[in-house]
């Protein structure tokens, strides 16, 4: 089926399609001999007076070859889409056979007719190795033409030869890249070299001395302008208690032997006398045919002054980032601080969500300049990856060398970071492990407890943090309790209990010949104060009752499919009353551990609160949804909405927003708290959000665990 005219085919912006064509390099203004003379051929032997090869990106066509344009297109050599039937082509990938395009409504608006003066066409499909269709080789006459089966066959055949062409110049053109992919790689590796802390040095077969990177001669202070060799000759090594070497008993020498030389300590002394306790790893290089072409050593400096100021530097850097703000809003600086005082690559701090019991990342920091193929995902199960493991386990991982047994980590993983070595260490909160710190580098590392030791102490850092700051929070709940028990005292108990006083004042004092019902105002004033009275009373023992855990719960599994559409039901009269829409969307079954009275609770005072904020006329909208292991409901109100800066203040006991004051809508101030406080026993968490179409209102979201929950 053709699309529309004025309107981009489907199958031309299909991603896999204009990726194998942006891949095969043929979108320039290079020319391709080759297939300038298949359309000089076609337009010879049809004979037409134009012929292209076209190829369809997903704004224009480009002419790698084309015979008859006029002037401007034939220059540019690409049109806009506009002026494409070859689009066609590419949304069918069949053939395009068009005799007179002025009198066919679906292409006489193609503007290829005016103003490329194509009136008959015919194009084939011009497909890649892979079978994805590039674009189309064709013929266009500039009067019409009833195409015959010679004709077409002829353009079929040409269409495959072109293909065979854009195949053998895709080939080419994949030598040239690998060679400068292999030029750039070494070019790489030898900036990489250079730019290393840790010292390098290769020989060849033969143990002469070939490589010795920058890192290595300041290590040493050797001149810069020496040769490798020559380098190697101005400094002296020596065991660790000062004995020499012999030939053979160099970590070169031995890699040469075969043996995979680990943790080889030994003392540089350069021509300064400089002396640098160093550990080095050595291997040999093995081609691919098995033979050795070599051996490399990487130098590491460890001295205890080295080591003890990156150990300083971190820990310094950690301190001042959270000296001035909470973990969470500190956890960038501490992720940077941290991976940059200890010269690694990237870092990532997570923390687990306890209500779907997944990992998520609360910061990440990569080196300037380390490009990264993979973005970091927004959740990890337990136990999977680095940061998984380190949390299931609550035991640190170590990966000094990734290029061997990269597990935890996948070797796609490896690859897309360019990581050599990895370290995770894991957060641990009061009872169990609340999170991971993993760090990456970008080459690997020696083993060295010290680093582990090191972030661990940071990792224990951050959890003192976390806890703290949640201790402080609780501090400045229980100051705020008493404001909230001073203001029931002064306002909530207070103003019931005074016109109740009133009134029975009043009563007191009528004589003995006053009927009830000329009191019955001042009896209806005692009801209304009184039930007020009650009904904080009983919030009031009920939040207590749940805080304390002297209440307990009946658990056990509960449909909350059923509990949200049987309460929105006994609230349909009310609705209607008001003129209020309500809209409702649940499974059929939803299962979660919990109370069924109090999740009852919790959802009839949700959807109250939706029916008694909203304006006539307006709608209330309940969806119940499932999703990873957790239920969470939505209620979307047209309510008079809330200021974003009283959302996490209206679930304080007591506390009104000033637009619920201002309309003067009767409430205790204590229907959130209770929703919170249930919530809360359910593992779950409630959150108050603007609604996400825009319009005036309050979106309630209760999340909670779906199904039993998991012992740890």
């Amino acid at each position: 089926m053709v699309a529309e005219t004025g309107s981009i085919p489907a199958g031309v912006i299909d991603p896999r399609r204009v990726a194998a064509l942006r891949a095969t390099g043929l979108i320039c203004d290079q020319v391709f001999p080759g297939l300038d003379r298949l359309t000089g051929i076609a337009t010879r032997m049809l004979p037409a007076p134009i012929a292209l090869v076209s190829l369809v990106d997903t704004d224009r066509q480009w002419f790698a070859s084309h015979l008859g344009l006029p002037e401007r297109w034939a220059t540019a050599r690409q049109t806009p889409l506009t002026h494409s039937f070859c689009q066609y082509v590419v949304d069918a990938q069949q053939p395009v056979i068009i005799a007179d395009a002025r009198a066919d409504p679906l292409w006489c608006t193609n503007l290829a007719i005016p103003e490329l003066g194509v009136i008959a066409y015919a194009g084939y499909p011009l497909r890649a190795p892979g079978g994805e269709v590039l674009g189309s080789f064709c013929a266009a006459d500039t009067r019409p033409r009833r195409w015959d089966a010679r004709d077409l066959r002829f353009l079929a055949d040409m269409a495959a030869v072109a293909a065979d062409e854009v195949a053998t110049v895709l080939r080419a053109g994949q030598l040239a890249e690998k060679q400068h992919d292999a030029d750039r790689q070494r070019a790489f590796l030898d900036a990489l070299l250079d730019s290393l802390d840790a010292g390098v040095v290769a020989c060849d077969p033969s143990g002469r001395i070939v490589l010795m990177n920058r890192a290595l001669r300041q290590m040493t202070d050797v001149a810069p302008g020496s040769s490798p060799e020559e380098s190697v000759a101005r400094f002296i090594v020596l065991h660790p208690s000062g004995s020499a070497f012999a030939p053979d008993e160099l970590p070169l020498a031995r890699a040469l032997a075969g043996e995979r030389v680990r943790d080889d300590d030994h003392l540089l002394i350069g021509p300064d006398q400089r002396r640098a306790t160093v550990r080095a790893h050595a291997q040999a290089i093995i081609g691919p045919r098995g033979d050795v072409l070599g051996a490399v050593a990487a130098v590491h400096d460890v001295t205890e002054r080295r080591r003890a100021d990156r150990f300083r530097d971190a820990a310094l850097a950690v301190h001042d980032a959270c000296a001035t703000a909470a973990p969470v809003e500190a956890a960038p600086a501490i992720v940077r601080a941290v991976a940059g005082a200890l010269e690694w690559a990237h870092a990532e701090l997570w923390l687990a969500d306890q209500l779907d019991d997944l990992l998520r990342p609360v910061a990440t920091w990569t080196e300037p300049g380390h490009r990264v193929d993979d973005s970091v995902p927004p959740v990890i199960e337990r136990g999977h990856g680095l940061a998984g493991a380190v949390w299931h386990t609550g035991r640190p991982v170590c990966i000094p060398d990734l290029t061997g047994n990269p597990a935890p980590l996948s070797p796609e993983t490896v690859a897309a970071g360019r990581w050599g070595a990895a370290l995770g260490v894991p957060v641990h909160g009061s009872e169990h492990p609340i999170g991971a710190l993993v760090m990456f580098a970008a080459h690997p590392q020696p083993t060295d407890p010290t680093i582990i030791t090191m972030v661990a102490g940071i990792a224990n850092q951050i959890s003192e943090l976390l806890q703290r700051h949640r201790a402080d929070d609780l501090d400045r709940q229980l100051a705020r309790s008493k404001d909230e028990y001073l203001a029931l005292v002064g306002h909530s108990l207070r103003t019931p209990l005074t016109s109740i006083t009133a009134i029975t004042d009043l009563l007191a004092d009528t004589d003995g010949v006053t009927t009830l019902a000329q009191v019955a105002d001042l009896h209806e004033a005692l009801r209304r104060n009184t039930t007020k009275l009650q009904v904080v009373v009983d919030d009031l023992l009920d939040l207590a009752a749940l805080d304390s855990g002297y209440l307990p719960m009946a658990t056990g599994p509960v449909d909350l499919a059923a509990l949200v559409r049987d309460s929105v039901a006994a609230v349909r009269t009310t609705a209607a009353a008001q003129r209020i829409a309500l809209h409702t969307a649940t499974p059929d079954h939803l299962v979660v551990d919990g109370s069924a009275a109090r999740l009852r609770q919790l959802i009839d005072a949700v959807v109250d609160n939706a029916l008694r904020y909203s304006r006539s006329g307006g709608r209330v909208t309940t969806a119940l949804t499932a999703s990873g292991g957790v239920a969470e409901l939505v209620v979307t109100d047209t309510r008079i909405g809330i200021d974003p800066g009283e959302r996490d203040e209206v679930f304080r006991r007591f506390f009104r927003s000033r637009q619920v004051q201002h309309s003067s809508i009767p409430g205790t101030g204590l229907g959130l708290a209770l929703c919170r406080t249930i919530t809360e026993l359910h593992h779950g968490t409630i959150t108050l959000t603007t609604p996400p179409d825009g319009h005036p209102g309050t979106t309630v979201t209760i999340r909670l665990p779906a199904g039993r929950r998991r012992k740890r």
